[in-house]
């Protein structure tokens, strides 16, 4: 039991050793120190140039900090070490570069497609003029130019446009067939 005590005063003794000390840290210091915690780069600046602590200490602090961040942005994997094998020609003549692994030797030869090149020829072509049909707003028939049935003032529109619309053609007229695509 005594020793239980011992170690619970022990600690206890410990822990308000631990409170005094925080109650003595300034304003600065608490700053300096949760700087450092997150924004060390900040924190190590104010640490440096505040100047509350004695030089060892920061000296300390700093080294710390630069072996941490060693640590985590070092990098402690070994590079990938290629591996051994990989291409090798099977045949080279001026006509044939063929390259892959090797051919066992029980296989036939298989004759492979080679593309050719061959040239392409772009010719320019015109764009048709579109088939204009005149239509009639509320009419059901679109018609050719001639038709009796189209005014000065009866819209003009393309043959996609007027069978698109649901226009037919004209019983009375020569208009063009509806062209299917």
């Amino acid at each position: 039991m005594a020793k239980k005590k011992g170690k619970k005063a022990g600690f206890s003794a410990w822990l308000t050793k631990i409170k005094r000390g925080l109650k003595r840290l300034t304003r600065d210091e608490v700053i300096v120190i949760l700087l450092l915690i997150f924004c060390f780069p900040m924190g190590l600046y104010r640490m440096w140039t505040v100047g509350l602590w004695q030089k060892r200490t920061r000296w300390a602090i700093t080294g710390v900090i630069c072996a941490v961040l060693f640590l985590i942005l070092a990098p402690f994997t070994d590079p990938p070490t290629r591996q051994r094998g990989g291409i090798t020609v099977v045949d080279a003549t001026v006509e044939n570069d063929t390259q892959g692994p090797a051919a066992p030797d029980n296989r036939t030869a298989v004759d492979i497609y080679v593309p050719q090149r061959t040239a392409v020829i772009i010719e320019a072509t015109a764009t048709p003029e579109p088939t204009i049909v005149y239509c009639n707003i509320g009419g059901q028939y679109y018609h050719a130019k001639g038709c009796k049935w189209v005014k000065p003032t009866t819209p003009s529109v393309t043959l996609t446009q007027a069978v698109n619309a649901g226009y037919n053609q004209c019983p009375d007229c020569d208009a063009p067939a509806p062209v299917v695509d």
